[in-house]
């Protein structure tokens, strides 16, 4: 249910960024997403269209990319990833126990893309 809350700021903060770059509308948003941020797509997506009515991004398209958790080993130093479903965080390459690093836990706006108005030029 937070993603509710999380929507509602992310259209706040793309809203601010667009006007401020003289957009006329939102065509596209990109968001990472790390494995560990508590974030469900479904919810996600479903507050996003519900929304996104009468802002700038009201036609826009949202899309996530993914990040996995990312662990590095304390014996050998290799660095690894272990999916939300997988509960062995040993070290492929040794054997030793990993410990989480912050490659995962990521929420954040990768790109917006936007549309200007052209602005109507006469010559009187």
């Amino acid at each position: 249910m937070h993603e509710f809350s999380v929507v509602a700021y992310l259209l706040e903060t793309v809203e601010d960024e667009a006007r401020r770059h003289g957009a006329s509308r939102v065509t596209e948003i990109e968001l990472v997403i790390g494995e560990r941020a508590s974030i469900m797509d479904e919810s996600l997506f479903f507050y996003f269209d519900m929304l996104k009515a009468g802002t700038l991004a009201q036609d826009a398209k949202l899309a996530a990319r993914r990040v996995p958790s990312q662990f590095d080993c304390l014996e050998c130093g290799d660095t690894f990833v272990v999916s939300v479903a997988n509960t062995d965080f040993h070290c492929p390459r040794c054997g030793g126990i990993g410990r989480i690093s912050n490659k995962g836990s990521e929420f954040y706006i990768e790109s917006i893309e936007i549309e200007k108005e052209e602005a109507c030029l006469s010559n009187k």
